[in-house]
């Protein structure tokens, strides 16, 4: 894979500002001539820009939620009809694989979307929107919690000229966490209204967990393991709206999503850029996930897709003799395949395996299930990659070879010509890489 990966940040980079600057004059000077002809419009303008905030920041999710609603009406009516159907302990593989052509159409759709970024924050502003409420308190006390590293690591090049080994790989930080959309309810009138006819959904009790595939389930207490197994059920089955099994506060509710969508890479229909909670008196009393039926189209036909797109790659794996050949082939097939690039499904296994264009995030979830379907247990860890400025969210992987564990970030280690530096490495050696949120909890890689 040949990509100039550096020109692509860059033009990125100067259109944003190109972009930026442009608004900005053309905001200050409409408002400059708009004041000078009438003195009294600067406060009408400053009223106009907090109510134009306020009606920005509700009228989407409002929206959104009743594009979701109407999506799902059909599917929830045949769900809960085939409800009593559903008996197995494990997600029904798929078994019909689409044809060659679907998956190179499927794949050129993945590259067409659209992003836009959400703001960035700091580190120190992501750690602080996180608490560890719902995480067993053993699994807390236990934590012993490493520093950023915060330096670049000079080598010579073979010229003799001093260059930075991390030059350029801190714009490839592209994980995003959820975000919440929160609407609080201020009376018990208000809850009426909202819970009238909703359900729990699916409650998942009949899913069990392996700690050796889904470690961030076993790191919850009691509580947020059953929101857990109700996030996955009601995911699996398309269900979107439903009452927590469990009154849990906001941070609890959070932990349990964050844990479902760090555990199972093979949900990729679940948008994980943002859900909606319903809070009353400090406690979540509804909630509202989002699938990617607008950017996936059929979610039927979007499993096939990445059934037929994983087969082949798992096949040509799994004949390898060691898991160690399996684990390159992997490694190497994704940094071979992938270029670096937001899309609307940027966050999911889907743009890493269907699609040919992804960020930190899409390489990660790929490379974890097609790692786990070759039976090599592997697991996504978010937290910040780079400099504590120039840095940003990042996503990379933590392998299980024999309870011997290692790092390993595929992303970072695709460049025209792949390189191995981030590849199987202990903690002490994985530079400018730091866990957080439920990522603290894995096992440290020595």
């Amino acid at each position: 894979m040949c990509v100039d990966k550096e020109g692509i940040a860059m033009k990125k980079i100067i259109s944003k500002f190109l972009l930026a600057i442009l608004a900005v004059l053309v905001a200050f000077c409409g408002l400059i001539v708009a004041c000078a002809m009438d003195p009294s419009l600067e406060k009408d303008v400053a009223a106009l820009a907090d109510s134009l905030n306020l009606h920005i920041d509700i009228k989407k999710p409002e929206e959104e939620v009743q594009e979701a609603s109407a999506n799902a009406e059909g599917s929830q009516t045949d769900e809960a009809a085939s409800e009593t159907d559903k008996q197995e302990n494990e997600p029904v593989a798929v078994t019909d694989v689409a044809s060659a052509g679907d998956i190179t159409d499927a794949a050129a759709a993945v590259s067409s979307f659209t992003y836009s970024a959400d703001k960035e924050k700091e580190y120190a502003e992501y750690l602080g929107d996180w608490s560890t409420s719902g995480i067993d308190k053993g699994v807390v006390d236990d934590l012993q919690e490493d520093p950023l590293v915060n330096e670049d690591i000079d080598e010579v090049d073979e010229n003799g000229e001093q260059v930075t080994y991390y030059d350029n790989i801190d714009e490839m930080t592209g994980y995003s966490l959820p975000t919440r959309d929160v609407i609080k309810l201020e009376d018990q009138t208000q809850v009426q209204e909202e819970l009238k006819e909703i359900g729990m959904g699916y409650n998942g009790n009949e899913y069990s967990f392996s700690a050796e595939l889904y470690p961030y389930y076993q790191i919850l207490n009691d509580k947020c393991k059953s929101l857990y197994r109700q996030i996955y059920a009601n995911t699996l089955n398309m269900w979107s709206e439903f009452l927590p099994a469990e009154m849990a506060s906001p941070g609890e509710w959070n932990n349990a999503l964050l844990s479902v969508v760090y555990d199972h890479p093979e949900l990729f229909w679940l948008n994980t850029k943002l859900y909606t909670e319903y809070d009353f008196g400090g406690k979540v009393v509804k909630v509202r996930l989002y699938f990617y039926e607008t950017e996936l189209g059929n979610i039927e036909t979007a499993k096939q897709n990445f059934a037929a797109a994983t087969e082949p790659v798992v096949m040509m794996a799994g004949a390898l003799e060691t898991a160690a050949e399996k684990e390159q082939f992997i490694h190497d097939y994704l940094a071979n395949k992938l270029t670096y690039k937001e899309n609307s499904l940027d966050q999911s296994a889907y743009s890493g395996i269907v699609g040919n264009e992804t960020v930190c995030a899409g390489y990660s979830k790929a490379f974890q299930y097609l790692m786990q379907q070759v039976g090599i247990p592997t697991y996504f860890v978010a937290g910040w990659g780079g400099g504590l400025v120039s840095g940003g969210m990042h996503a990379w992987n933590i392998v299980n070879m024999n309870d011997k564990y290692a790092n390993v970030d595929v992303t970072w280690d695709d460049k025209d010509t792949i390189i191995y530096e981030f590849y199987n490495k202990p903690d002490s050696d994985f530079h400018r890489h730091k866990r957080m949120f439920n990522s603290c909890y894995l096992p440290a890689c020595e």
